[in-house]
């Protein structure tokens, strides 16, 4: 059997240009394996559900009646760690079929809450809410207008019009 010459390079060439690829798709493609797609997957999934959690807890915490003395009493700690399990003492983490809070959402709601102020509170008494909480929305974020833009040095000056 004869085999031709550039068999050999092309088939060298193949496989180095097959490594190539894979080293850049992986590097700088996103190209991920099925294992770490899964763990990613995961983990997303974990995050969404400590956020649901954690704004169930936060709405747990303003239907309760002593929720502005929980607020002042939450903001008088501050340790994050002593926080958390503050809103752990409370029922306000605790989800349905549950018997403890999840210390992960527990944390997120203790720093939710942390950042309310008492007036955007509702007053409940008896559990009916008898005066609105205010809501306090946050200056709006207005970007700086971008200066690192040079002017055309190729544009032609833009000629002066003159009427006859």
């Amino acid at each position: 059997m004869n085999i031709p010459e550039w068999i050999k390079p092309a088939a060298y060439g193949a496989v180095a240009g097959g490594i190539v690829v894979a080293v850049i798709g992986f590097a700088w493609g996103g190209w991920v394996t099925g294992g770490s797609a899964q763990a990613s997957a995961q983990a997303a999934a974990d995050a969404s559900r400590t956020d649901l959690a954690a704004a169930i807890c936060v709405q747990n915490f303003l239907a309760d009646e002593n929720a502005r003395e929980n607020l002042e009493a939450l903001k008088a700690i501050s340790s994050n760690t002593q926080r958390r399990g503050f809103i752990e003492a409370g029922p306000w983490a605790i989800m349905p079929d549950s018997t403890a809070a999840v210390a992960s959402t527990a944390t997120l709601c203790a720093r939710m809450v942390g950042e309310l102020e008492p007036v955007e509170l509702p007053v409940v008494e008896s559990g009916e809410v008898i005066e609105e909480g205010e809501v306090i929305e946050a200056d709006p974020v207005v970007p700086a207008p971008s200066t690192d833009v040079a002017p055309d040095a190729d544009a032609a000056p833009e000629a002066e019009t003159t009427t006859p």
